[in-house]
């Protein structure tokens, strides 16, 4: 009889069609494809652990999850298996054993994410579900300063969903940038690193630095709003499909992924 083994996917997937990651009762999730592709391979019931919910709609570019189940699977052929039982637009890329104590989730120690926003007076008709078409021209100058003013460790109240449900508000952002994309005229994106984030909190502060880059708030206000703790004051929730996972990060030497399977 097979030990238990503890392995690690890193998937890719559009979230267009699926209602974030967490599995629903009634709706198609991502966690619901992965848990029912290994009971059809297995004939086991697996919970597999995702490296953190994604919204509906939301996509990510490299997402991990974990799951133990006792088999003799090469890494190989879980990754083929898997692909032969889920839909093109949710992909494994990579496997491989872990030690059995590894959690996708809770072995993180922070996450990435990137928020696309195609800045044009036209629609981008190649990719309406992959980035939040803003008509009018954003200040990104201005954007940029607004940005400076949420770095660092704050109690970010004012950025997180009235539903959110975290006990504690303070987070250490580490980064927020806005960058413009050299390649395509119109497109740019907002990279956010934390150790972790509130319920919507990437969307809100992209929503928030696009009020800034229309002329709605200044970047004196951000940081105003930032200080009172108060949502209502805060810039819109960005939709989600503008918004992708874009890496979990591990304690240094943890996790080796090969580097022809990361997207940047």
């Amino acid at each position: 009889m097979p030990s238990s083994q503890n392995w690690l996917i890193l998937l890719a997937y559009s979230g267009t069609c699926y209602r974030g990651w967490q599995i629903q009762p009634h709706d198609p999730t991502i966690e619901g494809l992965l848990e029912h592709a290994l009971l059809e391979l297995t004939g086991q019931s697996v919970k597999v652990h995702g490296a953190g919910r994604t919204d509906a709609g939301v996509h990510a570019l490299n997402y991990p999850a974990s799951f133990q189940l006792d088999t003799c699977f090469s890494a190989e052929k879980w990754r083929g298996a898997l692909n032969s039982k889920l839909p093109e637009d949710v992909v494994v890329k990579h496997v491989q054993p872990m030690p059995l104590e590894f959690h996708a989730r809770h072995s993180a120690v922070g996450k990435h994410y990137r928020y696309l926003i195609h800045n044009c007076p036209y629609a981008d008709p190649f990719g309406p579900n992959s980035a939040w078409w803003v008509r009018r021209s954003l200040d990104v100058a201005a954007m940029r300063e607004a940005a400076t003013r949420l770095v660092g460790i704050h109690d970010f109240s004012a950025f997180r969903s009235v539903r959110c449900a975290s006990p504690n508000p303070v987070k250490e952002l580490r980064e927020l940038q806005v960058e413009l994309d050299p390649s395509q005229p119109g497109r740019l994106w907002i990279e956010a690193e934390a150790n972790s984030f509130l319920q919507h909190m990437v969307r809100i502060l992209a929503g928030t630095l696009v009020d800034v880059g229309l002329g709605k708030l200044s970047p004196e206000e951000v940081g105003a709003i930032l200080k009172n703790r108060d949502r209502t004051l805060g810039g819109k929730t960005a939709p989600p499909h503008g918004l992708y996972m874009l890496r979990t990060i591990y304690p240094d030497g943890l996790v080796e992924w090969p580097p022809d399977v990361l997207h940047a």
